[in-house]
């Protein structure tokens, strides 16, 4: 039997989870990865008067109690997404797998990475950009819902995105919605009328930063395209033109960020801000945001500072 100290919960391909165990390998600390995609070849067994989890990979035992186990990373917090057709065996695999991965929370004792809870808050938009704000951090002029604002200028550019990630499936086909921008023109012409949006001011000749928090730790780069500010989303730019470059915040943007980051509970985050005329706009945070080709990219120590909160050494060390 082989008790668990570190647990990673994640997907077979996923580069940051592989990042962070090849890390803990080095370090020599014991650890296991579960992968949401592959629960039908385990043999899973949780023990309710034990509050025991025993999982059976490939012939080997492993024993998750609360007594042993120390960290969390948890990287699978989505499960289900809507669109796509799935068969009745897949449908009650996704649903119910799901719910056994919310309901590790049983493990209250042990260091999150972050603690499911915590990522379900700080998943929704209006709620993070709220304490944004109320923490002092710039905000673009935000609005919400299925009716256009009053007040639009039909000549100005607005930005518009949805609340939740948007992942759609036609005619076998995937689509996904990245943030727009368009003018008031079009916003006043559109049917937004069938779901709500976010829709904000549009940030003129901006610099996109992606900060990566880990506990008290920052991580800040900008994001050029060949060298050069990008107009809308980066995402939208393919690869090999974006540079990215490590950047210093002023020491009171990353107060602010980490006092947004304690009032959300999150000791993992990946915040986007746009630098616009010196100042430092509050985008958006991810609690489970992608960082693994930041690392490939800069060479940046992010897997070592999550290594190192999983293993519980102090990150202001």
């Amino acid at each position: 039997m082989n008790s668990v100290k570190c647990l990673v919960v994640s997907s077979t391909f996923d580069y940051s989870s592989d990042i962070i165990c090849y890390e803990l390998e080095r370090r020599g600390h014991s650890y296991l990865r579960i992968n949401r995609d592959r629960f039908d070849k385990y043999e899973v067994r949780y023990v309710l008067a034990e509050n025991k989890l025993e999982i059976l990979i490939n012939g080997q035992m492993y024993e998750i109690t609360q007594e042993h186990l120390e960290s969390i990373y948890f990287r699978a917090p989505v499960f289900l997404r809507t669109g796509k057709s799935y068969t009745l065996e897949e449908q009650l695999y996704r649903s119910q797998w799901s719910a056994f991965i919310r309901n590790l929370i049983i493990f209250d004792k042990a260091r999150w990475l972050n603690h499911p809870v915590s990522i379900y808050q700080a998943e929704n938009k209006l709620y993070q950009l709220k304490l944004a704000n109320e923490h002092g951090l710039d905000v673009p002029i935000t609005y919400a819902g299925n009716a256009i604002p009053q007040g639009i200028k039909l000549e100005k550019s607005y930005i518009v995105k949805s609340l939740d990630t948007a992942l759609f499936y036609e005619n076998g086909s995937e689509m996904f919605t990245y943030t727009n921008i368009i003018n008031g023109h079009e916003l006043v012409n559109s049917e937004i009328q069938y779901a709500p949006v976010i829709i904000q001011e549009c940030l003129e000749k901006k610099t996109d930063i992606r900060v990566t928090i880990i506990g008290d730790r920052i991580f800040a780069v900008s994001i050029l395209k060949n060298g050069l500010q990008i107009d809308g989303d980066w995402r939208q730019t393919t690869s090999d033109e974006l540079n990215y470059v490590p950047v210093d915040l002023p020491k009171e943007v990353e107060q602010k960020i980490l006092n947004l980051m304690n009032n959300l509970n999150l000791v993992f985050g990946g915040i986007d801000l746009a630098f616009v005329e010196g100042k430092y706009y509050f985008i958006e945070v991810n609690p489970t945001g992608e960082w693994g080709w930041l690392v490939s990219s800069t060479n940046l120590p992010i897997e070592k500072a999550i290594v190192d909160c999983l293993a519980g050494v102090e990150l202001n060390e």
